[in-house]
């Protein structure tokens, strides 16, 4: 068994790369998890509240600074320390550690004055005052020692240790440092002990005791949801389901791991147990400016003040149609509504009038709405009449024979095809949408692209104005109104007037909702127009999407993983792989990482990205993922995720039995 302990921990110590940075660990000591991380810019407030109360301990050891506590101890410090460390880390000087207890910041461990020729280093640590004395320290300081003898090749560690400090003295004494001799004023501050450690003389017992943490050991770790799975249980009483969308079903989610929120900042959300999240996929996409975005809600406050809904056309819709098309400029007209559905049926509905034909052909993509006419076509379809399953068709994205196919088979009686110009997995290939559009004009059928996802995200006139494919009729959502509900049907003017009344043809009846107009979401799409002519949300997503993936991509190589776990897709949009060990996607994997995802403060089932994201939000999710990896990785070599998975795996939303997560 010690062996195998070594074998696991040599292959967990978890490399940045050129930043010269690892992670060592966890294992489980009396039930904590502990566990040797980076230091990140994120750490600050949570740093600085662990340190300044302890004022009497630990400024006399840090006496070498002429700063006062305060401002020594504060956030800001911090941030500046943290960049100092990651520095010397890159230039092979340091190896700079935080402590780390069931998640929590629980103390620093520095292996500083690094001289790869001499194989020499020293050993800093200090520890809170809750944990001083305890087996954590020991445990800390033993996953240092294996890596620094081990991985890192050194020869000789030195510890300087103050006079009379016995904890200190015996911590270190118990991993086999020997007291050698006096250091007179070190550091201008007070006299140190001088202990050292030989590589050939570590006690080969060192980590061998350390069990390695799994799931079966700690659930949770150290992030309870007791109070958001008392919820969950109650929605699934109220609620069929347990939510209002399947992809917010807790199915999607680790058994008892599917946090109820109660609020978001930015790029952070808080569940019903005070868990906070770094989230991805921002309600379904739908949230691009962050969540409380603050131009936003002044927006809809001032809204509010002056009425919600009223019985005639508002002064506001002018402004808001007016907003619209001059973002779209292959539209002519729009129609506002308040969910996706809404907006590509009436696009169905209209295309059906225009042609005078029943069939529609979708793209092999996701979603489209949760109307039969798409939902007959999907696995999940009970309810759909059967004749109306059969009048939608599929075809293959980026596969222009595909679509050319079902044009000849179904004769002449396509009304329309509808699709996504482009996919968080796929451009569209050089000539594709054209070959689309083509097929479309030679057979007298509509082309219909969903805006959903692509507009706001690819660009404020959508995927229609980054390719140059202009469609006749286009559908809008998600981000138009940063969260509130807010959708549109957009397109050329011939085929929307048909539900208007300038027409001589027969009304088609196009879109007629009681709230489609009310104020508070077109003043919201309105201030996010106004965020998008302004300011450049799209290019912060790409930067901020780039780096992530860069960074999750680069973990994955790191830790030998690239095959099974990978970060896809344009870098406004990412969405993740997880595959098993025969290489094929697989839903136990992929909870299996969603699981060590939320335990380390990272919610969300893609990486989509947010303009809210910040630098020091990625580097938490990329630390967050190297540990989720080295757990991913045992799995692997264990051929499957028995042994770290707590509870059943994710199922697909559009499923047509509740099995295999049936209550």
């Amino acid at each position: 068994m010690p062996g195998l302990i070594r074998q696991a921990l040599r292959f967990r110590v978890t490399s940045l790369g050129s930043a010269g940075l690892v992670t060592l660990g966890p294992v489980v000591t009396r039930g904590k998890v502990v566990e040797l991380r980076p230091p990140v810019a994120a750490d600050a407030d949570e740093w600085s509240r662990l340190v300044r109360p302890e004022r009497d301990r630990l400024e006399p050891r840090w006496a070498d600074s002429d700063l006062d506590w305060v401002t020594r101890t504060s956030a800001a410090a911090w941030r500046d320390r943290c960049a100092e460390l990651r520095r010397s880390a890159k230039e092979g000087m340091a190896l700079p550690f935080l402590i780390t207890v069931d998640s929590g910041i629980a103390g620093e461990l520095l292996l500083d004055r690094v001289d790869r020729e001499r194989g020499s280093a020293e050993v800093e640590v200090w520890i809170s005052e809750a944990r001083e004395g305890t087996s954590i320290t020991a445990s800390a300081l033993r996953l240092l020692l294996h890596h620094a003898f081990g991985e890192y090749e050194l020869r000789r560690l030195t510890a300087a240790i103050p006079v009379g400090d016995r904890s200190a003295a015996a911590l270190f004494s118990r991993a086999g440092f020997h007291r050698e001799g006096l250091l007179r004023g070190y550091r201008r501050t007070a006299d140190y002990e001088l202990w050292s450690l030989l590589a050939t003389d570590q006690p080969d017992e060192s980590i061998s005791d350390l069990p390695i943490v799994s799931a079966m050991d700690v659930p949770g770790s150290g992030r309870g949801f007791k109070r958001s799975s008392a919820l969950q249980r109650r929605l699934h009483e109220l609620v069929p389901g347990g939510a209002h969308t399947y992809a917010r079903g807790s199915d999607q989610y680790p058994e008892d791991m599917a946090p109820i929120l109660v609020r978001g900042d930015g790029s952070r959300v808080w569940d019903a147990d005070g868990n906070c999240f770094i989230e991805y996929g921002m309600g379904l996409r739908s949230v691009t400016l962050g969540h409380g975005y603050r131009p936003v809600l002044d927006a809809v406050q001032r809204a509010l003040a002056d009425g919600v809904n009223f019985s005639r056309p508002t002064q506001l819709e002018v402004a808001a149609a007016e907003d619209f098309l001059s973002l779209v400029p292959g539209a002519d007209m729009v129609k506002f509504a308040k969910n996706g559905s809404d907006a590509t049926t009436a696009a169905i509905r209209l295309a059906r009038a225009a042609t005078g034909r029943d069939m529609v052909a979708v793209c092999d993509q996701p979603f489209f709405s949760a109307d039969d006419w798409f939902i007959g076509a999907v696995e999940m379809n009970a309810g759909v009449p059967e004749g109306t399953r059969g009048q939608t068709v599929r075809f293959q994205f980026n596969d222009l024979d595909s679509l050319r196919l079902r044009f000849a088979e179904c004769g002449g009686q396509i009304a329309c095809v509808v699709m996504e110009a482009a996919t968080a997995l796929a451009e569209p290939e050089p000539g594709f949408l054209e070959g689309v559009r083509a097929l479309c004009d030679a057979h007298g059928a509509l082309l219909v692209f969903d805006e959903m996802i692509t507009g706001f995200r690819w660009s404020a006139s959508g995927a229609q104005s980054v390719y140059g494919v202009r469609p006749d009729l286009s559908c809008w959502g998600k981000a138009m109104g940063n969260g509130f509900p807010i959708s549109a049907l957009a397109g050329r003017r011939d085929l929307m007037e048909l539900g208007g009344l300038r027409t001589d043809s027969p009304r088609v009846f196009l879109l007629s909702t009681t709230h489609g107009p009310e104020t508070v979401s077109l003043a919201a799409f309105r201030a996010v127009v106004r965020a998008y002519t302004e300011s450049d949300p799209i290019g912060v997503m790409e930067r901020r999407g780039t780096e992530l993936a860069e960074g999750v991509n680069a973990a994955a190589r790191e830790l030998g993983v690239a095959d099974y776990v990978a970060a896809i897709g344009r870098p406004s949009c990412l969405v993740f792989t997880t595959r098993d060990e025969d290489g094929r996607p697989s839903q136990p994997y992929r909870t299996l990482f969603l699981q060590e995802m939320l335990r380390r403060g990272v919610l969300g089932q893609s990486f989509v990205i947010s303009a809210a994201h910040t630098v020091a939000d990625v580097e938490h999710t990329v630390q967050a993922v190297r540990e989720a990896l080295v757990i991913y990785r045992r799995a692997l070599e264990d051929g499957g995720v028995d042994r770290f998975l707590v509870g059943r795996p994710v199922a697909p939303a559009l499923r047509s039995l509740a099995s295999p997560r049936q209550l």
